[in-house]
């Protein structure tokens, strides 16, 4: 191949680039001799290789959009970002980006993961969701192939709540694609998904109602559920709610440990509200599981012998439950 003059300018082969991240087949085609690409990648060198045959048109560290589209190009036709980072580009903030960039690839492609990029082929590629010019999988997708590799059930509960919560995606859509993936690490989100749909919706309400649920004394309890008065008036939704005593448990968790002072009078009214309705109301903060357990285990018996000392109060319940909106 001729070799095109204007290979050394920098600025003109970025053109080529996206975000200064291209193929090595893109830079020969432009005329930059293949041994040339590889001199100028080497330690101290003006470029950088970030996976075989994709290169960084600069030195220094690579920024997580320029890590993407690499892990992207080196996936080749058809591939597409999962797990957390696509999360993110959908605008889900929980979870702890891992190190490598997880994709997807066509199921007869034969692409191995290298060093910062997990490629998976799957027979399941489903048609991406393109923003920021970056092919995402959908959002029940990527949260579930980012579930399934978490060792930690908090860290799955809090993936999996906050879209269903923000009404992203439907729990009953979450199953549906546990059901149709790989069965490896499906046990853990498929538990969580059964919590879901039991009411709770955020991972403070998820630690609440596994530590409720591991202490029967504490009575059998409904979680998520509206409170209606006995004129069939809204009252709240409640967190935990022993129907039998009267007991609404509260979630005073607000990412977790600072409440504004428009959230303090809000917690309070509705606080107000339970007692008008003749309930007994406990507040449960999260942190509390951790750093005081045996303490709020004496509480919350405390305020059922409370509740159960009151007169028994004229109200009723339905579920609610969150949904893709």
């Amino acid at each position: 191949m001729r070799r095109n003059p204007r290979t050394d300018d920098l600025t003109y082969l970025r053109t080529f680039a996206d975000a200064d991240v291209i193929a090595v087949v893109e830079l020969v085609r432009l005329g930059v001799p293949e041994t040339t690409i590889y001199r100028r990648c080497r330690p101290g060198g003006p470029w950088r290789l970030l996976a075989p045959g994709v290169v960084l048109l600069a030195t220094g560290v690579p920024t997580r959009p320029q890590r993407l589209r690499a892990a992207l190009l080196h996936g080749g036709a058809g591939a597409q970002v999962t797990g957390l980072d696509a999360a993110r580009l959908h605008g889900l903030r929980r979870g702890t980006v891992p190190d490598d960039v997880h994709v997807l690839i066509p199921g007869g492609r034969q692409v191995r993961s290298v060093r910062h990029v997990l490629v998976e082929r799957t027979t399941r590629l489903l048609p991406p969701v393109v923003l920021d010019g970056l092919p995402l999988a959908p959002v029940e997708r990527c949260v579930l192939d980012a579930a399934r590799r978490l060792p930690d059930r908090s860290e799955v509960a809090a993936l999996l709540t906050e879209p269903v919560q923000r009404r992203m995606v439907s729990r009953e859509a979450l199953e549906t694609e546990l059901d149709a993936g790989c069965r490896r690490g499906s046990a853990v989100p498929r538990a969580i998904l059964r919590t879901i749909a039991a009411g709770v919706r955020s991972p403070a309400e998820f630690a609440v109602r596994e530590w409720w649920l591991a202490h029967p004394e504490l009575g059998e309890a409904l979680f998520n559920v509206a409170i209606l008065d006995g004129r069939g008036r809204f009252v709240g939704v409640a967190d935990v709610f022993d129907e039998e005593i009267g007991l609404v448990g509260q979630v005073d968790s607000t990412e977790h440990h600072f409440m504004t002072p428009d959230q303090v009078i809000e917690t309070e009214r509705q606080h107000r509200a339970y007692r008008s309705a003749g309930l007994h109301v406990i507040g449960i903060r999260p942190n509390r599981l951790r750093l005081d357990p045996d303490g709020l285990h004496r509480d919350v018996l405390d305020a059922r012998r409370v509740a159960a000392a009151l007169p028994r109060a004229e109200v009723t319940w339905r579920p609610d439950l969150p949904s893709a909106g």
